[in-house]
């Protein structure tokens, strides 16, 4: 006990003493007058002298042990009470089943992952269907030369042709699948009864 108030004492002591000197060094600084300079440039050098005073009494004072201990002390504090603030927040959220920061934060975190593989998957059909097209091309090109394909001309003309010729075309090649049929003979079985 007795250390914790010599530990006081001491400091009380120590900030005593840096704002003592700091308000002997702005006196020092109105105590240089001097009657034969002109009073602006008296007064700019009294305001020099005192903020120069000032500046070094505060640098000192924000330097000191004692100053950082106190901030440091301080500065833990309003961490700790934010970290309990969050904590007690996602309580809150919990109990009352509402989404926290956190829950959103992930969701948005998983959804930014789907919609990275489900662009880099089209990537990949994208140049999937492209080396299948060059393909397609070149066996067409192929076909041509042998000569067993139409031309891509009359394949154009073909596709390009009305509904209702390809309508016409439809029923025309039923009718056609139907002549070629083979008629079936029924074959009458006649017994004798004698």
């Amino acid at each position: 006990m007795t250390n914790n108030m010599n530990q006081s004492f001491e400091q009380a002591a120590n900030f005593q003493k840096i704002w003592m000197d700091s308000l002997t060094n702005v006196m020092g600084a109105f105590s240089q007058f001097n009657p034969m300079t002109p009073p602006p440039e008296q007064f700019r050098s009294m305001r020099s002298g005192m903020l120069k005073a000032l500046a070094d009494a505060w640098n000192d004072f924000m330097r000191s042990p004692q100053f950082m201990e106190v901030m440091k002390v301080s500065l833990n504090s309003a961490f700790d009470m934010r970290s309990m603030m969050r904590e007690n927040m996602n309580k809150l959220h919990e109990q009352f089943e509402t989404p926290s920061k956190e829950d959103v934060d992930g969701i948005l975190l998983a959804i930014r992952h789907v919609e990275r593989r489900v662009l880099d998957r089209l990537e990949g059909m994208e140049e999937r269907a492209g080396e299948l097209s060059e393909s397609l091309e070149r066996l067409e090109d192929k076909l041509e030369s042998l000569g067993s394909k139409p031309s891509r001309m009359a394949r154009a003309e073909a596709t390009n042709s009305s509904p209702s010729r390809r309508a016409e075309g439809r029923t025309e090649g039923r009718t056609r699948t139907q002549q070629r049929k083979p008629k079936t003979t029924v074959k009458s079985t006649k017994r004798s009864y004698r």
